[in-house]
This record gives structure tokens, C-alpha cells and sequence, in this order.
């Protein structure tokens, strides 16, 4: 029936020539499923047989990361469930009704690919735009109406779709301030404006011909090592006087060099690069030119943000940009526009006159090609994935059930919702650092900002007003990571202070969800998830625990995101359960920075270790660490003083007339018993102690043996030599002066037990638990893709402490840790 015709013609036939078209249907039907049958099953065999084509990647610090073939970075959305929500997308008619190629972002599937794979995308083309604007038109909520300014005005756009956010394309030298959502990035029109931001991604003609290629079954993405060119150059000349230059610079030094190069540089700019009126290359050519290129030149042209740096990762080719372009405000208008892409591992040129000489340097090393190839690739998903979800939660708000989506490049104001760590004065160092990365765990899996809130001075120490300068604020110790806090300020510094914010902290640690709502200066307002004492470890136990372990796939597969990993760790983070899981964020939060020493800290801790703990002994090399639990702290935990109690009671430490104990501590022998099964040495063995008890425990220290110089002789078989932690102590200091050299004193003990080759411990203590998680890793033998780099001779790594012999290699590995005394394992910092 022609769809446009008004009547229907029918055709009679008569029933035994029906019944024979039937017949022959039928098996041509029958010939089909027999043909796909034997291709499926040969095809699988043939997969089955090769192991799935593996390229063998080298990487940084001698290592080697074994991948499938680069093609698998291109199917993301394998991850992750099937969708069950749908965002729908109204793209504007243009005025002179072609194509848009502003809309591509929509028109590929690049949204579906890279988002949380939870929504559908239902796009509608060809919307109207009524600018009489006499009733609203139909839309569905969650909706998004798209158009250039001079198709439709935003104005108008919110009068036809007044459900709908409005997305602006083609402002590329942004002269508009209007619009929910833009595509040219602009720190000026976006940040702090509660603005949203869609990269332009892939051409859709691009896009197009790319899809067929990869519809090959034969298809894979080469290596950098296996390209037939060493860059390519397409593009037009007029619309950047840069690219201009470059063309020169192309021309005159193309014949002294040996490089292989495609160019094809044509002097004006067409919209429609297939047409045969225009001297652009054809969509196709340029595809398979960039497919078979180890690097694609990506000049500015009216902004430096363009279609060519999405195609050419997406074809496995490295961009190369110049600082220029990275830096130049547009017009004075589009400022900071490749702001994502200053972290991309692309290739940036101080200017183009170097572009033969470099790429000549690089195509000397074709094992570095590879690794800059996988390095831009792992990227690319990271930041498709951030701005992907970005852009769903900025869509969908409220009607989001679960956390599912990254935030780390959100596109709404990642400060509307914040937890905020309230530093508790009551608690020491080591409890605080504990629940700040508790904190943190909680913050990440639920895709909000953590900031830190601290207690005035005066409550952290006493003295005179010129005394109380020590940096003794939590936030003068640790310098939170800017993807932690995503750059948010102190919410509702007007209307709530310190006390304001402890008390209710205080007030809600026996509730489900502490969050409360405050209004900011600048009008807006901020839901708080209120955090800081021992309560966020409650809040983990006894509300998170549970939802975290029984959390979907792909919720797990984001939070890894959020906390650091990238697409092959977070696939296989997703997939843990338990204490793996723990251990698996602990790692990747330790490796993301979660926890770094301010500048003064880390001068004057490193001035406390070499005078006090390194010394005239070369500790810094090779050496071991014993944390021994001692103090007060140790006879209120219960758990701690069953275990003393049981300990002592079998090691006939009772008073025979009171049948009590006469020690309230595990005593060091007990902790040196692990070297007894160590091969005894001639050589002195180094061992650091760090202890809040250091008179008693070097009272002890003489009893494990005769001396020898220096050192110990224990057991008639190890030399050992101790050095105890011991805090600093300053003539004539006020408490506050004291409580600021404990504090150097216990991050000193801190990073030498971290680095030790082998840790001796019990995991009752805030110390020994912190200690516990930085010394995790990922385990690259497991399949971990990691940015460790070279490990050095002391770090002896052995497998997470396992219950049963012979269980399959974990995912994190534990530098080698004893357990001294308790429980044999505890949830790190939890």
C-alpha cells in the first residue's frame, strides 16, 4: 500500500499458485536458519579455539597487560543491565530541513553505549517548532527539546515543551547564555549555572560508515605498531587561521621526511562532505584513513572542541592537539573549552612546527605506540562514561530509584547534594583518618561530593592566641582529592556553624539517614548527609553493609568508576562480594589519592624520620614494622581485652594470690613469635616499632636476648636491630605545640609500617587497620589493569591471608602483613 495513496488495490490469485509461492517460501526460509545454524557454530569454534585474538600490550615499569582485541572498548554497554527507563529527545526541524550533523550526539547510539545502559533514548526527528506558540505541544517527561538558536529560540522551545529541558548545538563561539544543556564546553556558561554539557561525540556519518566497517566479522582494531601511517591531516583550511599554518607547515616539510602520512587538506569547509561539488574526503576514506592511522592531527576550527577528536579515539587513533588550542579562550567567549581533555593521554605539540620531529621520535618505539593507544582508550570510556552519566542523572533527578551513574564530570552542580565529614575533636588521629575513609567509601557509592567541615581551633588545643597557629585542623593534615569534593565549598556557611553541624550529627547517629536540607548564600540549597564520629562506622553497619553487597552489577560497575578504576577493574569489581569487595574500593581509593599529607605536614614528617626513626641506620632501604597496641584505648575496646585475657591466661601471666592478670597488654615476645619460622641471617635485620608505650616496650626489648653492639641476637638466630617511635619533644611547648608533634610523630610511624616488607599487627586498633589498607594493590596477575607502575624490591607482595588452601588467586594483594594477635582479618578501615 503506498503510504501516501488513498485507496487500496487487491490483487486476487488463485489457491494453487498460492499454495506453491507458500512452498518455495518455505524452504528458502528452512535454507536461511540451516545456513545461520553451520556459521554460528563455525564461528563460535573458531573463537573458542583462538582465545579471542589477544594482543599483548606492553605498559610502564616492565610489565605487560594482556588484552582481548581493542575492539571490546567499543561495546561498554555489555556491562550493564537492559534499559528500563526512556529520556525522550525532540530534535528541531532547521530551518532549511537538512540534516544537522549537531545532532549526531542523538542520532548514533554513542549515549546508549557509553551511559549507565538503565534508559532507552526514544528520539523523535523532525519536531516542530511553533513560534506563535498558541498551546503547548505534546511531550513526555523526561524530556529534552534540541535545536540551534536561529531554528528556534529557547524562549520558544519552553513555551512548546514546557515539561522538557532545552539543549542549544552550534554555538561554537558561545555568544548564548541561555539553554539547560550546551555542546560547545564553557567553563563560563556552565559552572556554578546549574548548566548541563553533551560532548558532540562522532559524526553521524562518521559514526555510519565506522558501524559498517566493524560489522565485518574479520574486523579488529589495529595496534598503533601494525598502522600504515603515522598521521593523518584532513581537514579544510578556512575556518581557523591555524589550520592554515599547518597546511604550510605540512607542505614544506612533507618531503624530508621518511614518515608515511595521508593529507587531504581542502580550502573551504562544506556541510556535507559526501557531496561531489566539494573537495572534502569522503566520509568513507576518511574512516578507513583514520583507522589505519597512529595518529589523527586535530587543528581548532571555529572552536577547538571538534568531531575529529571523538572519531579518531573511537578508531583506536591517538589525537594530536597544541598547547594553544588548550588554553585559548574563543572569541573571549568559550573559555576553558577542551577542559576535559587536559588530563586525555593525547598528544600535545607546543606548537605545529613540531609535529614532524616529534611523531618521528615516537614511531622509533613501537612498543610505547601501543601503550599511548590502550592509555587514550581507557581514557576515552572514563570520560564518555562520566559525561554519559552526567547527563542522565542531570535529566532524570528525581526519577532516578538507585544510584547507577558516574559524577565525576557531572553535568549538574555536584553540590546540591554533599556528604559533609564533620572532624571529631573527641577522637584521635588514627580514628578520625578511619572514618574519613569510611566516609568516603560511603560518599563514592552514593555518587555525592564529600567535603570536610573542622573544628575551630580552640577546641583542638589550649594556649595563648600566638601559640594556637599549629596546623591541627583536619583539613591542614589531609588535603582532600578535588574528584572527592568536586570543588564544593562548605554548604550553608551562613546559616549553620561548627556547633550547629556537630550537634545534629550528634543528635541523628542513631538514625537510618542523616540528611537535612540548608540554604546557601547564593539562594540555592543543598541536602547534607551529615557524617564525622564513630556513627559512620554504625552508618556503614547497620544501613550500607547490606545494601552494598547485595547491590546490582552495574551499580557496582560505577561506583568502582567513581572511586578510580577503569573499565576492566571496574568489571571486575563488579562481580565481588564480601571481604574482596571491601578490599578491591580500599585499593582503589588508595591508589586515587584518597588520603594525602598537606605540604607542611609532609616537610615536617619527613624531617621526623630522618631524625628521629632513620637516623644512623639505613631503615629506609630494608625493614620491617610491628605495631604494638598499648594505652588506655585498648582496655575500652571489649573485643581487645577478650583477647588479651584469653592470651595471658594461657601464657601463665596470673597472679597466683588474686588470680588476676598482672599485664592489661600482649607483650612483644608474643609479636616476634613470626620469626621463628624466618631463616636466621647473619645480616642485621631492621625492625621499626611503633608503639604508644615505647619505655615499656624497650624494656622489653632487652629481654628477648644477649646484645650484640647494637643489635639483638633473638632466638640465637636473628640479628636485629630496633628503632622505636618516640614523639618530639619541644622546650617550652604549649598543648597545642604537643598535640602538633604527636600528630608528626604517629603519620611518621604511619608511612614507615606502610612501606615495611613485612607489617606485624593486631586489627583492633585504628592504626593497624589504616595501615592494613595502604598496603593493598591490585592484583594484575587476576586480570587488573593497574597504573602502579614498577613495584620495587620491597615490595615483597603475597595473597590476601586466605581460609582455605588452594582457593583461587585474589583480586587484591596484601604486602606481606602479619596477624599478631585478634581476629584474623577485619574489614580494613570498617
Amino acid at each position: 500500500r503506498n503510504k501516501k495513496a488513498t485507496t487500496t488495490t487487491t490483487i486476487y490469485l488463485p489457491i494453487p499458485l498460492c499454495l506453491k509461492m507458500l512452498r518455495l517460501q518455505m524452504k528458502r526460509f528452512l535454507a536461511v536458519i540451516l545456513a545461520l545454524t553451520w556459521w554460528s557454530f563455525l564461528i563460535g569454534y573458531i573463537f573458542i579455539s583462538r582465545g579471542g585474538d589477544n594482543i599483548d600490550i606492553p605498559t610502564q615499569g616492565g610489565h605487560r597487560r594482556s588484552l582481548r582485541a581493542l575492539k571490546e572498548y567499543f561495546d561498554p554497554n555489555s556491562q550493564v543491565p537492559h534499559n528500563d527507563k526512556t529520556i525522550t529527545v525532540y530534535l528541531v526541524e532547521t530551518a532549511n530541513h537538512q540534516p544537522n550533523a549537531a545532532y549526531s550526539i542523538f542520532q548514533t547510539r554513542t549515549l546508549e553505549l557509553y551511559g549507565s545502559g538503565k534508559f532507552d533514548y526514544e528520539v523523535k526527528q523532525h519536531t516542530r517548532c511553533d513560534k506563535s506558540c498558541t498551546r503547548p505541544l505534546l511531550d513526555n517527561a523526561p524530556c529534552i527539546v534540541v535545536a540551534r538558536e536561529r531554528d528556534c529560540e529557547e524562549k520558544i522551545l519552553k513555551c512548546n515543551y514546557p515539561q522538557c529541558k532545552t539543549m542549544l548545538v552550534g554555538d561554537e563561539k558561545c555568544k548564548k547564555r541561555t539553554h539547560d544543556v550546551r555542546n560547545y564546553y564553557a567553563a563560563n556558561r556552565i559552572e556554578g549555572k546549574g548548566k548541563g554539557y553533551l560532548p558532540l561525540g562522532p559524526r553521524k556519518d562518521s559514526w555510519n560508515f565506522f558501524q559498517k566497517i566493524k560489522s565485518d566479522p574479520n574486523f579488529a582494531i589495529k595496534p598503533s605498531s601494525q598502522r600504515q601511517f603515522a598521521f593523518n591531516a584532513v581537514f579544510s583550511k578556512d575556518t581557523n587561521e591555524g589550520r592554515a599554518t599547518l597546511a604550510d607547515i605540512i607542505e614544506e616539510q612533507r618531503n624530508e621526511t621518511s614518515l608515511p602520512i595521508f593529507t587531504s587538506i581542502a580550502d573551504k569547509w562544506a556541510a556535507e562532505a559526501n557531496s561531489p561539488t566539494t573537495a572534502q574526503l569522503p566520509t568513507y576514506k576518511y574512516m578507513n584513513v583514520v583507522l589505519d592511522s597512529v595518529f589523527t592531527l586535530a587543528p581548532a576550527g571555529h572552536n577547538p572542541e571538534c568531531y575529529r577528536l571523538f572519531e579518531s579515539v573511537e578508531a583506536g587513533s591517538i589525537p594530536v592537539l597544541v598547547k594553544n588550542d588548550m588554553t585559548t579562550n574563543y572569541v573571549n567567549k568559550c573559555k576553558d573549552s577542551l577542559h576535559h581533555w587536559k588530563d586525555a593521554p593525547i598528544l600535545v605539540l607546543d606548537s605545529w612546527n613540531d609535529v614532524f620531529p616529534a611523531i618521528e621520535r615516537l614511531m622509533e618505539d613501537k612498543e610505547k605506540l601501543d601503550e599511548m593507544q590502550v592509555d587514550v582508550i581507557v581514557w576515552y570510556e572514563k570520560y564518555m562514561r562520566n559525561l554519559a552519566g552526567g547527563f542522565e542523572e542531570f535529566m532524570l533527578g528525581s526519577y532516578m530509584n538507585e544510584i547507577t551513574v558516574p559524577r565525576m564530570a557531572s553535568a549538574i552542580d555536584p553540590c546540591d547534594d554533599i556528604v559533609l565529614f564533620v572532624s571529631d575533636v573527641t577522637l584521635g588521629l588514627e580514628r578520625q583518618l578511619n572514618n574519613y575513609i569510611t566516609a568516603a567509601i560511603l560518599a563514592t557509592f552514593m555518587n555525592k561530593a564529600m567535603v570536610v567541615l573542622d573544628a575551630p581551633q580552640e577546641l583542638m588545643c589550649q594556649g595563648e592566641e600566638d601559640e594556637k597557629d599549629y596546623p591541627l585542623a583536619f583539613s591542614s593534615i589531609v588535603k582532600s582529592p578535588t574528584w572527592l569534593t568536586r570543588e564544593c565549598p562548605i554548604p550553608c556557611q551562613a546559616t549553620h556553624k561548627y556547633s550547629d553541624w556537630d550537634e545534629f550529627r550528634q543528635s541523628q547517629s542513631d538514625t537510618e539517614s542523616p540528611v537535612t536540607l540548608c540554604a546557601n548564600d547564593d539562594a540555592s540549597s543543598s541536602n547534607v548527609f551529615v557524617v564525622g564520629g564513630d556513627e559512620t562506622r554504625v552508618y556503614f553497619e547497620k544501613y550500607f553493609k547490606n545494601v552494598m553487597e547485595g547491590a546490582s552489577s552495574s551499580v557496582s560497575y560505577e561506583w568502582a568508576v567513581r572511586a578510580g578504576a577503569d573499565p576492566k577493574e571496574a568489571d571486575v569489581f563488579s562481580k565481588l562480594k564480601g571481604r574482596d569487595m571491601y578490599d578491591y574500593i580500599g585499593a582503589l581509593l588508595v591508589r586515587s589519592n584518597v588520603l594525602r599529607l598537606q605540604p607542611q605536614i609532609k616537610e615536617d614528617t619527613n624531617r621526623h624520620i630522618k631524625k628521629f626513626i632513620y637516623r644512623k641506620r639505613h631503615i629506609n632501604t630494608s625493614h620491617d614494622a610491628i605495631h604494638v597496641h598499648r594505652g588506655e584505648d585498648i582496655q575500652a575496646d571489649t573485643g581487645a581485652k577478650r583477647y588479651i585475657d584469653n592470651y595471658l591466661e594461657g601464657h601463665e601471666y596470673n597472679n597466683e594470690a588474686t588470680q588476676t592478670s598482672t599485664l592489661n597488654y600482649i607483650p612483644l615476645l608474643h609479636y616476634m613469635r613470626h620469626y621463628h619460622d624466618v631463616k636466621c641471617s647473619e645480616h642485621i635485620r631492621e625492625i621499626f616499632i611503633a608503639t604508644d608505650d615505647p619505655t615499656e616496650v624497650e624494656k622489653e626489648m632487652t629481654e628477648l636476648g644477649p646484645q650484640r653492639g647494637h643489635a639483638v641476637d633473638f632466638n640465637n638466630c636473628h640479628n636485629i636491630h630496633f628503632t622505636v617511635s618516640k614523639v618530639e619533644n619541644i622546650l617550652g611547648a604549649s598543648d597545642c605545640a604537643h598535640q602538633y608533634a604527636k600528630t608528626i610523630a604517629s603519620i611518621s610511624d604511619f608511612i614507615v609500617a606502610r612501606t615495611a616488607d613485612t607489617f606485624v599487627a593486631e586489627f583492633n586498633s585504628d592504626w593497624g587497620r589504616l595501615i592494613r589498607l595502604f598496603r593493598l594493590v591490585l592484583n594484575e596477575e587476576g586480570g587488573m589493569l593497574s597504573n602502579m607502575g614498577k613495584l620495587g624490591p620491597a615490595h615483597r607482595l603475597v595473597l590476601s591471608q586466605r581460609e582455605s588452601a588452594g582457593a583461587d588467586p585474589s583480586p587484591v594483594l596484601l604486602k606481606d602483613t602479619k596477624v599478631a594477635w585478634g581476629p584474623k582479618w577485619q574489614l580494613g578501615v570498617l
